[in-house]
């Protein structure tokens, strides 16, 4: 039997192998009304969509489609951000849940540490300077964190979801996944992973770290 591989937030990577999930409005639109997703790109109100009838859509807040130790390994590329720190940690439960013994949980989000790390360090090379050569170009970070990340923008249509509700760095998530239940967790460099084929599906480097859920009794299997 083929492994079964999720990959939860799929946006427009859907390697073949992998059943390829995506809870955003636009997902549900276009895979649930794919005439009236067409439609509305016809008439330029939305720009081109990468989903389709063949994307499994799925509000990742609710009840898991899938059945408890049913799935071999699961990537989550540039998804848990989108969710509140209730609402991530309720995600990873559940995705401990639905691995099997031994199965992958492998996860890259944007590193909270190195955004703001970039800040300060163009903040502490324009103090250094003379004042008459002061400028606020340091503050293009602020904007970039309240502007385009984590702001719904106006209108129905805007941010189809797409804002950002809380941020990770590596202490932060690895100690998140320990606490559920995970072992193994740590930090991961770019397309080094237990899962196979990672670059089918990892398509940028960020904070990644990867961990394995460990083997269980029965009992502990059960009360679960």
């Amino acid at each position: 039997m083929p492994e079964q591989l999720l990959n939860l937030g799929c946006g427009h990577v859907t390697p073949d192998g992998w059943i390829n999930v995506d809870g955003s409005n636009r997902a549900w639109l276009a895979s649930k009304f794919p005439w009236i997703d067409r439609a509305l790109v016809s008439m330029k109100l939305i720009p081109t969509s990468e989903f389709s009838r063949v994307t499994t859509f799925a509000d990742l807040r609710k009840r898991f489609l899938w059945p408890d130790a049913s799935i071999d390994g699961i990537y989550m590329g540039e998804l848990l951000e989108h969710f509140t720190k209730e609402q991530g940690e309720n995600i990873i439960d559940k995705c401990f849940r639905v691995l099997k013994p031994n199965g992958i949980l492998r996860i890259r989000v944007p590193d909270h540490a190195n955004f703001w790390r970039n800040y300060v360090s163009q903040y502490a090379a324009t103090k250094e300077k003379p004042r008459e050569q002061w400028n606020d170009e340091h503050t293009r970070w602020t904007k970039m964190h309240f502007g385009d990340i984590c702001v719904r923008k106006p209108g129905r249509l805007a941010s189809f979801g797409h804002f950002h509700k809380w941020m990770y760095d590596d202490i932060s998530l690895i100690l998140l996944l320990e606490s559920v239940g995970f072992q193994s967790v740590e930090r991961m460099a770019f397309h080094d992973s237990r899962l196979a084929r990672i670059e089918d599906i990892e398509v940028r480097d960020d904070l990644i770290v990867e961990a394995v859920k460990p083997q269980l009794s029965d009992v502990d299997e059960f009360a679960l």
